[in-house]
């Protein structure tokens, strides 16, 4: 068994991430929060990899990275569209309401994030249940899996796919590179199969005009997007 602690002290979330990704064909990442801030982190390193994103719970961020935490199911009654519709509101106000599109990082990476949505290697759901775990699967390309003696890492703890919680503030998270894998993603298939599908592919399926619209800045983009994500999940 090979495990080890993740404090963001001594080594940061995000170098292991990153250290971990270019020996990584597949990504399976179970998170209490969507924070575009981790996906920053990572995403010039996975621009080939196939991404699930699992969200148990909410979010809405401002300027200054303060964050408001609140459960968006307070009942087992909801229906799918409701969280839907609930979690693409919290998408708007991270968007619209703070200005963090303003640096060249943050839209090439935005750029690539919908790249992946398009291309179908990026696909968002929101667990029907509210659910606050960190967990996250870095599948093997077969070339590193040493014939499937270890076909990936889990790590788990208590960081969030956010700046802070790769690197800005104390963590403990373990890395785990043995079997505990295989039931990490047992776990996370099964969350997935009831999940809540909130972004894929299909988004773009029939939206003809978007490749020729001329799109004069990233905030047009941005709009242009959200808007696409609503419409497409809209409910009557």
């Amino acid at each position: 068994m090979s495990h080890q602690f993740i404090t963001n002290q001594d080594k940061l979330l995000t170098e292991v991430f990153n250290n971990i990704l270019p020996s990584s064909k597949a990504l399976y990442f179970l998170v209490g929060y969507f924070y575009f801030s981790g996906f920053e982190e990572i995403y010039k390193n996975v621009t080939d990899k196939n991404i699930k994103i699992l969200v148990g719970l909410d979010v809405e961020k401002d300027l200054f990275n303060k964050v408001r935490e609140y459960e968006i199911i307070d009942g087992i009654n909801l229906s799918r569209g409701d969280v839907r519709r609930k979690f693409n509101d919290s998408l708007v106000a991270i968007f619209n309401d703070t200005d963090f599109f303003d640096s060249l990082p943050k839209q090439e990476a935005f750029r690539i994030f919908i790249e992946k949505i398009e291309d179908g290697s990026l696909e968002i759901r929101k667990t029907l249940h509210p659910n606050h775990s960190k967990l996250y699967l870095f599948e093997k390309k077969e070339e590193f899996a040493e014939g499937g003696e270890y076909p990936g890492t889990l790590i788990t703890g208590s960081s969030n796919l956010s700046h802070s919680g790769l690197r800005g503030q104390h963590e403990i998270n373990v890395v785990f590179r043995d079997e505990h894998f295989q039931e990490g993603l047992d776990l996370f298939n099964d969350l997935w199969r009831d999940a809540v599908l909130i972004v894929d592919i299909k988004i773009f399926a029939d939206f003809d005009e978007y490749d020729s619209l001329e799109i004069s800045d990233d905030k047009e983009l941005v709009d242009i997007i959200l808007k696409r994500i609503i419409q497409h999940y809209s409910i009557e």
